[in-house]
């Protein structure tokens, strides 16, 4: 048996394991913004804060494009960092991993409580460093790096960090039985304080009352023998979950969300079955991590198209099932295995099940692999209690896999330091990605931007943005990286890059990501950035727009990127007004758009039509720079030539 874990013997190891943690990590604080932080961060006006007035922060807090509730909270730590520090991207980065570390303290705690109701069972050791273990994994594993140096992920750590306070209080509140004021507030703070920040961090907050589900009915049942009426309530919650969920989505209610396969080029049920295989590719890369197995990037994994296509995929199915079943019949003798394996699941519920989300992103196991620490270091728990050999191996095989685990953590984080080398690795590991080819292409565009000798840059951007175009048939962004290269190289475009775009534009699913193509497109025109003539940009807007997948919502946002070029970079007015006016056809109520049919109004010379506009949209929601130029117009009008 080993030597209890005294308070300072604690506090030191927490405090070693941090340290080592921010050392391991500080390399890729270096690097800088990609991906999803472009959209969500720096393209969004309502991030830059610039004073922290009640209306400021409501602006910022409304600001967010993604998820059902736009993410306030998440979007005011990003304004809060700009708010400090600009767009400095080390800054950002920093924040996410305090967040991190915060995290990994209370799953220290989380797993203590677990830990603590198993002690005088199989595991007979100080409880301390059995939590210890789990947190210091947790922390430093490689699968949790995106989490950390993908900035949007923050994201993903937010929640996380309001969830787990959540649990943790109930947990505290439900240690005993007795019921007083102060037990009633902590309840209260849990579940109508820190559950809601969760939410409003992300949407994976709303799994909270599963996880707290799995803790009533795996742990505390174990603990007591049986369940309280706190605990009854919880079961016959979950049996009408299981069954109104199914007929929720089942009903015409749920087509708000099965409407988002119409962007996808994946159906419903080849998302379910491509998703048990990614399950066990999540599991390979928790117990068995290998460096060119991560990625930032993850769209070359297979889509299954039927249970043998790949043949893995019915095995895959039926390993699952085994999983289930297994914690189902080890939860008497071994309940914080089947806690570890309901959490896991849990943790996937939203994001790898059927809303129709990319298939397979590493950050989305930032809070389940906590399961999976716990399954593992109760199986090293077993082998550490028997003495002799067993206790010897036991100790080894976590040793080696921590060592291992901070090993790759750490070249990863190298890797991430330069962004550069981190989109040429990341293609070499993923070469059948498109968008670790697009980032790579990406990359060495800037390198030849710096170096116009540099022949080997340019002609290796353009293997990689072909190759990009080549394995995703519905993927575009690497039409914008030939056209960017193109026009950078040549000062002209290839026709057959532009018909093959439209080709791609016309046929294929109209994306999220589809529309900060068109907007980059629309922009960089504008800025003289692409050289496409107004024919050849016109082509583009105008297949989008024909394409029948395209949702009423983005042919509005087209017809407004198109009508900010038709105006400020052709200058012909009567065509961008021709645009707005069919934006606002589709949707009459837009604020912004209203407001930018008021300005052209007003370019025009209409300026009796263009104030009786603008008064119309006096107390209207606009961001901080349409509030400026709005306030401008409008006070135009007390000058004597406007009145």
């Amino acid at each position: 048996m080993s030597r209890p874990l005294n308070r300072l013997g604690s506090v030191g190891l927490a405090l070693l394991a941090t340290l080592t943690t921010i050392l391991i990590y500080w390399p890729g604080l270096h690097g800088g913004f990609f991906f999803d932080d472009y959209p969500n961060i720096i393209d969004n006006k309502g991030v830059l804060l610039k004073d922290v007035s009640f209306s400021s922060l409501q602006a910022t807090a409304l600001s967010g494009i993604s998820g059902i509730f736009s993410r306030p909270v998440s979007q005011l730590s990003f304004a809060v960092n700009y708010y400090f520090s600009g767009f400095d991207p080390f800054v950002f980065k920093l924040t996410n991993l305090v967040i991190h570390c915060l995290n990994a303290f209370l799953v220290y705690f989380l797993a203590l409580q677990l830990f603590k109701g198993q002690q005088s069972g199989f595991l007979r050791a100080d409880v301390r460093l059995y939590a210890a273990g789990v947190a210091i994994v947790w922390m430093i594993h490689p699968i949790q790096l995106t989490s950390v140096l993908y900035v949007v992920q923050r994201m993903t750590s937010l929640a996380a960090l309001f969830m787990l306070l959540a649990l943790l209080l109930h947990i505290r509140v439900r240690c005993d039985d007795s019921v007083n004021a102060p037990k009633l507030a902590i309840l209260f703070l849990a579940w109508a304080v820190f559950w809601p920040l969760s939410i409003l961090s992300k949407e994976i907050g709303l799994l909270f009352p599963g996880f707290v589900m799995a803790y009533e009915l795996i742990v505390r049942r174990s603990i007591s023998g049986g369940l309280d009426a706190v605990g009854r309530g919880f079961k016959w919650i979950t049996l009408i979950s299981a069954l109104l969920v199914p007929l929720y989505l089942l009903s015409p209610l749920s087509d708000w969300i099965f409407s988002g396969y119409n962007i996808r080029a994946f159906s419903l049920d080849e998302r379910l079955m491509s998703e048990a295989r990614i399950f066990w590719e999540y599991l390979r890369l928790i117990f068995f991590p290998a460096m060119e197995a991560f990625g930032l990037y993850h769209d070359d994994m297979p889509l299954s198209t039927g249970l043998f296509s790949p043949w893995t995929t019915l095995p895959a199915i039926f390993g699952l099932l085994g999983i289930v079943l297994i914690g189902f019949l080890v939860r008497k003798k071994f309940p914080l295995i089947t806690f570890g394996i309901a959490w896991f699941f849990i943790g996937h519920a939203l994001e790898s099940t059927f809303i129709p989300l990319e298939l397979m992103h590493e950050h989305r196991n930032y809070l389940p692999l906590f399961g999976v620490c716990v399954v593992l270091i109760v199986g090293i728990g077993c082998l550490i209690n028997r003495p002799g050999v067993k206790r010897t191996i036991g100790i080894a095989l976590f040793a080696a896999f921590l060592i291992y685990c901070m090993l790759i953590t750490a070249l990863r984080c190298e890797m991430f330091r330069n962004d550069q080398i981190r989109t040429q690795v990341e293609a070499q590991h993923h070469p059948n990605s498109a968008r670790a080819n697009y980032e790579a292409g990406r990359a060495l565009v800037n390198a030849f931007d710096q170096d116009r000798s540099n022949m080997m840059a340019f002609t290796l951007a353009r293997k990689h943005f072909e190759r990009s175009n080549e394995f995703d048939t519905s993927y575009k962004m690497g039409f914008l990286g030939l056209l960017t290269l193109e026009c950078a190289a040549l000062d002209k475009v290839d026709p057959a890059i532009i018909d093959s775009f439209a080709r791609r534009l016309n046929e294929t699913p109209f994306s999220p990501e589809d529309r900060n193509l068109m907007s980059a497109v629309s922009a960089m025109s504008v800025a003289g950035t692409l050289c496409l003539t107004r024919n050849d940009l016109e082509k583009l807007f105008f297949a989008a727009l024909q394409n029948p997948k395209t949702s009423p919502d983005a042919k509005v946002r087209l017809h407004v990127w198109l009508a900010d070029y038709l105006w400020l970079y052709s200058k012909d007015l009567p065509a961008a007004k021709s645009s707005i006016r069919q934006a606002l056809t589709l949707q009459p109520t837009d604020t912004s758009n209203r407001f930018k049919w008021a300005q052209l109004v007003y370019i025009s010379g209409e300026k009796g039509v263009a104030k009786k506009l603008l008064n119309d949209l006096q107390g209207q929601p606009l961001s901080s720079e349409e509030k400026k130029t709005f306030d401008e117009l409008l006070n135009s009008f007390d000058t004597p030539g406007n009145k």
